[in-house]
């Protein structure tokens, strides 16, 4: 019986952590996402510095968040997070709106698919 009990507690904290790691990558992904959506408006209405800066906020977000991102995610999505983020800053600085929203468009892509590709799900894990 002792073992059942044992058995039990260890599903109960499999399940709360399973509903508190979906929760913290929902909340990750809604950040990013609106970050995007605030340096997507700056670049459309040609404000390079605004983006700019909105840009190096996001990157220094994703640097406070790397340790929790790559228990979480893969490191090459994480490299590639990065990648994009580094080459955002320098179009927006440079003033370059047609890369800028190239950046942004891969961006806007891999923000929207980290809940989907990443969430504790049975077609997941299969």
């Amino acid at each position: 019986m002792k073992s059942f009990f044992v058995a039990m507690s260890i599903f109960a904290v499999l399940i709360v952590s399973g509903f508190a790691f979906n929760d913290c990558l929902d909340n990750a992904s809604e950040k990013l996402l609106e970050s995007f959506e605030q340096i997507s408006k700056q670049v459309e209405n040609g404000d390079f510095n605004g983006a700019n800066s909105l840009a190096a906020e996001l990157s220094e977000y994703v640097d406070k968040k790397k340790p929790l991102m790559s228990s979480i995610l893969d490191h090459g999505n994480i490299d590639e997070i990065e990648k994009e983020i580094s080459g955002l800053l320098g179009y927006t600085e440079n003033e370059d709106k047609a890369n800028s929203e190239v950046c942004l468009k891969k961006l806007e892509h891999m923000f929207k698919h980290l809940p989907e590709n990443y969430k504790l799900r049975l077609q997941n894990i299969l």
